[in-house]
């Protein structure tokens, strides 16, 4: 490793620091005369725990204990404590020689350690730094009950204790309770007040003879125990909780503070994350149900909605909308309004009358054309969307009000605009600052932790998901910026590979087995990521459905082909054993509104068939007692796409 100055310092470095290399004993250092290091050799580094790169940002004094003096004293030199990485500072003896190699003169540092540790107190401190890379490395994905079970028992372990007890405190009421029991003995109370916790700040041991101001001493008095040691978890301002040991051996006092010392900050650090990311869980998961809720309710209403730009062309439609008019919504997003709401000229100027102040219109009873021509009755109204002091968007509802619907669609008109208005209350105010600290938290939460800590991938997948949920709030609800789908190649095989992982804690507790084939020269999909997701993640969770009572196999095959025009395409096969589509509703699947669902919206496959046929695909189903069998076919990308 080169040193980090100007060559013509380091001349003869080189060659001494290949000589100092070769010497196993003792710890050696080589600095310049004014401090600044240059190299240890492996003694050092072993000694202290330091990896190379860690040390020759300092000077050498940066490693000595800061009262310190660094005088010769003799050929026995002085003594100092040695910064170590991993535990307390060290005693030793330091002996300094000048040399001089090459026209340079050099220090070199003796170190001699003043009490020798023998190969037991060697190996406790592998055993504890072992068990501290064992807590940092316990996924926040594993049960806490599971995980605390597992510390106490590797503490316990470690100390050769009896009993080993962690103590949370409640939120409920003022106290600590005992959330896990670990050694071979549970002589701890379940329970204690939070004046022992005030007690009991810092690390502390008590042993008999001395007075016992506490539930855990007077436990361990009346049960014999010759220590009770304990470590309070968290800062002294916000102490979450409390670790206890008890044993009825030997009591090296020394060992078990140090220890502790040590084992207090990985614990608490491993309980604040824990509770952290718990919290984050849930506020996606209900930020989740509320995106299902809003878009339930603008697919699922009987209205037609377009959600309009100030400019009075489409930004959104819903799937009513499209059924009633007989676009797909690619079709004529950034058309102005009045190119697909054909029939009346009374429109255009209540839209305009919405941009300039009025909150809700109502236009009334209009004859509108299809798409092929038919005319029908309907009931439009508009609803100003205001943002920042200004019109933001325009949402325009249209009521089919033929076959005799009218008189029931009026009485619906009121309690369909509360519901308008209560989901897009819920997108304002209850999603999107959510989603933004939750993210914000998630940054924070992973700047804390090493780089490659074991968490850090979980807390990038939920950094992922917030950056989802928040691309699917856009698609639901977009009323300033243009909706289209964004068209890009995707690599299927890393695309659908992620889905399925995402989905595997729910295939392990259906009992569901799960296989992804690509065939050899699949080409990528010309497709938009963020709804093709939404197509599979669908069609897995019917077929998960389908399969939960008994389990089964999910099988997902990807292959080319080339299509009836001859153009490149990709298949996408989606297949489980279930007990398949009752032929009763198998040709009508992909309609709106039908399901096999006890408390489905039937929603779920309208809306993939509307975006495979956005993508310029087609879907195809094939079911019989005893599985089914969907086909997805989409464009492949071949670089001439525009």
């Amino acid at each position: 490793m080169s040193p980090p100055w100007g060559k013509q310092q380091s001349q003869g470095y080189e060659g001494l620091s290949r000589l100092l290399s070769q010497v196993y004993q003792p710890a050696v250092l080589l600095m310049l005369p004014e401090g600044q290091l240059l190299f240890a050799n492996s003694a050092f580094l072993e000694w202290t725990g330091w990896q190379l790169e860690d040390i020759l940002r300092h000077k050498w004094i940066w490693l000595l204990n800061e009262n310190t003096v660094p005088r010769q004293d003799g050929e026995e030199g002085f003594f100092t404590h040695i910064r170590c990485k991993y535990r307390d500072p060290q005693p030793a003896r330091v002996r300094l020689i000048d040399l001089e190699n090459e026209g340079r003169r050099f220090s070199v540092a003796f170190f001699s350690p003043e009490s020798s540790k023998g190969e037991r107190e060697r190996k406790f401190d592998d055993r504890l730094l072992d068990v501290i890379e064992k807590i940092s490395s316990i996924s926040l994905e594993t049960p806490l009950s599971h995980s605390l079970k597992y510390i106490c028992a590797m503490v316990s372990r470690l100390l050769d204790v009896e009993a080993c007890a962690l103590y949370q405190v409640s939120a409920l009421s003022p106290q600590m309770v005992k959330i896990c029991n670990g050694g071979e003995e549970d002589v701890f109370p379940p329970v204690m007040t939070l004046a022992d916790l005030v007690r009991l700040t810092g690390i502390q041991i008590w042993t008999p003879g001395r007075r016992a101001l506490t539930l855990v001493h007077r436990a361990g008095q009346e049960q014999g125990l010759t220590f009770v040691a304990s470590a309070s978890l968290g800062n002294a301002g916000g102490a979450i909780g409390l670790l206890v040991l008890g044993g009825r051996g030997e009591v090296r006092e020394e060992r078990v503070l140090s220890t502790l010392r040590m084992l207090r900050r990985q614990i608490a650090a491993f309980l604040e994350n824990y509770l952290k990311v718990e919290v984050i869980q849930e506020r996606l998961s209900a930020i989740q149900q509320d995106f299902d809720v809003l878009e339930s309710a603008i697919n699922g209403v009987n209205e037609g909605i377009f959600i309009l730009k100030p400019d009075l062309r489409i930004d959104k439609v819903n799937v009513r909308a499209e059924w009633l008019f007989g676009y797909a919504q690619y079709e004529i997003v950034g058309v102005p309004v009045e190119n697909v709401l054909i029939g009346s000229d009374r429109l255009r100027p209540s839209l305009e009358a919405a941009l300039e102040g009025v909150p809700i219109h109502t236009i009334g009873d209009l004859s509108l054309h299809r798409r092929n021509g038919l005319s029908f009755p309907a009931v439009v109204q508009v609803v100003r969307v205001p943002a920042e002091g200004k019109v933001n968007a325009l949402v325009v509802l249209v009521t089919d009000v033929s076959e005799g619907e009218a008189i029931r669609i009026r009485t619906q008109q009121l309690e369909q605009r509360a519901l308008l208005g209560e989901v897009t209350s819920v997108f304002a105010h209850e999603v999107r600052n959510p989603i933004n600290n939750i993210y914000t938290g998630l940054q924070v939460l992973s700047a804390t932790l090493p780089p490659d800590d074991a968490n850090q991938e979980h807390l990038t997948r939920l950094q992922q998901d917030c950056v989802r949920l928040n691309n699917l709030m856009e698609s639901v609800l977009n009323f300033s910026r243009n909706t289209q789908y964004k068209f890009e190649p995707v690599d299927l095989k890393d695309f659908l590979q992620r889905i399925l992982d995402r989905w595997r804690p729910r295939f392990g507790k259906v009992n569901i087995e799960a296989q992804l084939f690509v065939q050899e020269g699949t080409p990528k999909a010309y497709a938009d990521p963020r709804s093709l997701e939404q197509v599979f993640t669908n069609l897995i969770s019917n077929a998960v459905d389908a399969m939960s009572k008994k389990g089964g196999h999910l099988t997902l095959q990807v292959s080319p082909k080339i299509g009836s025009l001859g153009r490149s395409e990709v298949v996408i096969t989606v297949l489980d054993d279930g007990p398949g589509i009752p032929d009763e509703i198998r040709e009508r699947i992909f309609e709106p509104f039908v399901t096999t669902k006890p408390n489905g919206t039937g929603l779920g496959l309208a809306i993939t068939k509307r975006i495979v046929t956005a993508h310029h695909g087609s879907i195809q189903v094939n079911s019989f007692p005893g599985g089914t069998v969907f086909e997805v076919t989409l464009q492949a990308y071949t670089g001439d796409e525009s």
